[in-house]
């Protein structure tokens, strides 16, 4: 959203994220589920998981309201989207290190 300056690419980015979106919803269950061992802990895991979400989304409108400041009349949301941008890096490279931890450096295995 940085690039863009016209209603075309907000429509496509729209598009884009709501395709993508559901992912962020459906993904963690799935790998708490892969990345236990016990299945008889699943339920506390995906629980102990969403708590964790559910904090961080808590946070997420006051924390942007702190990064977008406090001039009501012009807002910069530049830096509310490298935020936003910085933060799905360092989830990604978290679940990454996390796959090479339980898996290795081997890409088509099965957990």
């Amino acid at each position: 959203m940085i690039a863009v300056s016209s209603v075309g690419g907000i429509v496509t980015v729209a598009v884009l994220f709501g395709f993508a979106s559901g992912v962020f919803i459906a993904l963690p269950p799935v790998c708490f589920a892969v990345l236990t061992k016990d299945k008889s802990k699943i339920g506390t895991r995906i629980g102990m998981g969403f708590g964790a979400i559910a904090f961080s989304v808590l946070l997420g409108g006051p924390g942007t309201g702190g990064i977008l400041g406090s001039n009501a009349n012009d807002p910069d949301w530049t830096g509310t989207w490298i935020w936003g941008g910085v933060m799905l890096t360092a989830a990604a490279v978290l679940l990454g290190l996390l796959r090479m931890q339980q898996a290795g450096w081997k890409l088509m295995v099965k957990i």
